[in-house]
């Protein structure tokens, strides 16, 4: 699958390939189809939030269908 990461602080956004997870118990895949990117998404992108562990993915305005 394709996601948007942020490798380091105050790194661009990149498009990287990573393996498709599988659920565990009590939860769902989803296929997100738009995200949109928040403010704390971009306090990540700049290295605002100490001991933040990169390589994080924005995901709070996820949107898309469950497989």
């Amino acid at each position: 699958m394709k996601v948007a990461q942020i490798s380091k602080a105050g790194a661009d956004f990149e498009i990287v390939e990573r393996e498709i997870p599988k659920p565990g118990a009590g939860e769902v895949l989803i296929k997100v189809q738009a995200c949109g990117v928040c403010h704390s998404d971009v306090l990540t992108k700049e290295g605002a939030w100490p001991g933040i562990q990169y390589s994080p993915c924005p995901r709070t305005r996820s949107r898309g269908h469950h497989r």
